[in-house]
């Protein structure tokens, strides 16, 4: 079953991806709290694979960041404007306390990392959920995808833990 949006403004993201999946999480945050956990999870097996992708990178003639910025965000400085930039994607969509669109492009794929606050969450805490959208600009999109999807699956289950945990060191 395809997770469908629960923000209407992020279905046109979501709506032909090729790939569509999803993780979700109760915490007491803030949406830019639990984004600027995200983005600052930096476990070495993550860092490791992210060496190995750029392997991977280079045979499939692809884009590889550098790598994340060493400085994590501070929550205040989670931009919600589209065209900025958070780690190596950029914004292409934001409502604050509501959802941000990150994006990452290539010749081979567009991704799209989707955070957002269920706005019908009444409890304690809030759900968040983070999608992940993939579409395929060409066949080797499809191939690079099938190479990490094990990986990916792993990473988004991990990411969403690490976002939604209150007690990450001070920035």
């Amino acid at each position: 079953m395809r997770p469908e949006p629960l923000h209407p403004e992020i279905e046109c993201f979501t709506k032909s991806a090729d790939h569509l999946d999803a993780v979700s999480a109760y915490a007491s945050l803030s949406l830019s709290e639990c984004i600027s956990n995200a983005l600052a999870w930096q476990p070495i097996w993550l860092k490791l694979l992210f060496l190995a992708r750029g392997g991977l990178a280079r045979l499939m003639r692809l884009k590889h960041p550098s790598s994340r910025p060493g400085q994590p965000l501070r929550p205040e400085e989670v931009s919600f404007h589209p065209g900025d930039n958070l780690a190596f994607f950029t914004v292409s969509a934001g409502k604050d306390d509501a959802f941000l669109v990150l994006s990452a492009e290539d010749t081979h794929l567009v991704g799209h990392l989707i955070v957002e606050v269920d706005p019908t969450d009444t409890g304690p805490g809030h759900r968040f959920r983070i999608i992940t959208a993939v579409h395929y600009r060409r066949w080797t999109g499809r191939l690079y995808f099938n190479i990490i999807r094990p990986f990916h699956h792993l990473i988004m289950h991990r990411l969403i833990a690490a976002a939604s945990r209150p007690d990450q060191p001070a920035r």
